[in-house]
């Protein structure tokens, strides 16, 4: 009985955790990185935290190779209800 309430406690919190996602892309010379975010109650569901973390994925990324972040173009959606938050940046190496 204590195995399937734990079990039970376990797969609802995995449902629930609405984790980020995070894809990076290299298309010719040029990046780009989508986060979306998770649920309001639980995840990253802040824009500006998704903002954020890609900057400095993309400075990460950069520093690699001793070279600087331009930005081209950034897309956002905020959370709304139904709607996870989403930030996309695309950028170049330079």
């Amino acid at each position: 009985m204590r195995f399937t309430k734990m079990r039970f406690v376990f797969c609802l919190l995995v449902t629930l955790s609405g984790c980020a996602t995070s894809d990076l892309v290299k298309i010719n010379d040029e990046y780009r990185i989508l986060k979306e975010g998770g649920t309001m109650l639980l995840g990253t569901f802040r824009l500006a935290t998704l903002k954020a973390d890609a900057l400095n994925e993309a400075s990460d990324l950069c520093r690699k190779s001793d070279q600087d972040v331009r930005i081209i173009e950034e897309l956002s959606q905020p959370v709304d209800i139904g709607v996870f938050a989403r930030y996309e940046l695309t950028f170049r190496c330079i």
